[in-house]
């Protein structure tokens, strides 16, 4: 056993710093055998991309999202949030991005059993990923509504500007989607393209409120319809929802700093007992053996219980507030 192990740390070792070494590879022996061995994990990643298990975590907007996430790192050299990277060129779609997150669970997975000589690691690297991916995923959306909310009066006064110096609606329309930098470009550019194939403005305008979710989007569309048919800049109508939108921005973000440490706390008294329970369930063998017995398991789900109804409870008297 004590060899298995050790043939499961060395391959583990091995991978980690293949992986963390980031593509660059040169014509040394040593670099030849990575880049082999890279075309091997390349492989290995478009197998896995094609199975079922992965089509069917791809299929949920959480994993798609990450897998996607992990092609911009492989494209560009890191991620959306610049602070990992993957070597160039190893994933190149979705299904491979989340086949390349099993592949890191596995590895975890390896991990936590070489330190706890025991397979417990299996269901907490499990629990990891179909927990932390959701997570994750919930936690990218409300950082990109944060920035849609920030970028909005810069688009109202945009819109306003364009409008009032003589464009028509889908040249302003265009201008925005073309020089508007951040997440509102791509849906006023998806609209542009609308206009132009031939939908009326009313459809590509109705469109535009589905896709794009921040705050005054529905004033902007109708606007820009009242403006459209009557011909009347509004300029002074955008402004003022510019001015608006940035209040509206202000209070959110005051409320925010004014309920940080009340969130804070949840997320500990939350978080804390799971993450005691799987390090004392790597670390602990005598707290693996309560943890086997009945009485073990009942207090453990009685707590798993007590906790989501509390988070329940939370929830809910927190609806509307954040």
């Amino acid at each position: 056993m004590e060899t298995v192990y050790a043939i499961l740390g060395s391959l583990t070792t091995f991978l980690a710093v293949l992986v963390l070494h980031g593509g660059r590879l040169g014509t040394s022996p040593k670099s030849l055998l990575r880049r082999k061995a890279m075309r091997h994990v390349r492989v290995l990643l478009g197998t896995l991309g094609a199975s079922r298990v992965v089509n069917a975590l791809d299929s949920t907007d959480s994993w798609h999202a990450l897998g996607e996430e992990i092609v911009v790192s492989a494209r560009d050299g890191q991620g959306a949030s610049g602070s990992w990277a993957l070597p160039e060129g190893l994933v190149t779609t979705s299904g491979q991005g989340v086949a390349a997150v099993i592949v890191g669970d596995a590895l975890l997975a390896l991990v936590l059993c070489l330190v706890a000589l025991s397979p417990i690691g299996i269901p907490i690297a499990m629990a990891v990923a179909l927990v932390g991916v959701p997570i994750w995923h919930q936690a990218q959306l409300r950082r990109v509504e944060r920035e849609l909310t920030q970028e909005m009066p810069g688009v109202f006064r945009t819109i306003a500007m364009a409008i009032g110096s003589g464009e028509t609606l889908a040249q302003a329309i265009e201008y925005l989607g073309a020089h508007e930098g951040g997440h509102a470009a791509k849906p006023f550019a998806r609209t542009s393209l609308r206009m132009r194939c031939g939908e009326s403005a009313e459809e590509a305008l109705m469109e535009l409120s589905r896709e794009l979710e921040a705050p005054g989007v529905g004033l902007l569309t109708t606007a820009l319809l009242i403006s459209q048919r009557t011909g009347s800049p509004l300029k002074s109508l955008f402004g003022h929802a510019a001015k608006m939108v940035e209040r509206q921005g202000e209070f959110e973000r005051m409320l925010e700093v004014k309920t940080a440490q009340v969130r804070l706390s949840v997320r500990i008294v939350c978080g804390l007992p799971v993450i005691m329970i799987a390090a004392l369930s790597v670390l602990s063998p005598d707290f693996r053996a309560g943890l086997a017995t009945l009485p073990g398991m009942v207090s453990v789900m009685t707590a798993v219980v007590m906790d989501a109804f509390a988070l329940i409870i939370i929830r809910r008297l927190m609806r509307g507030v954040v």
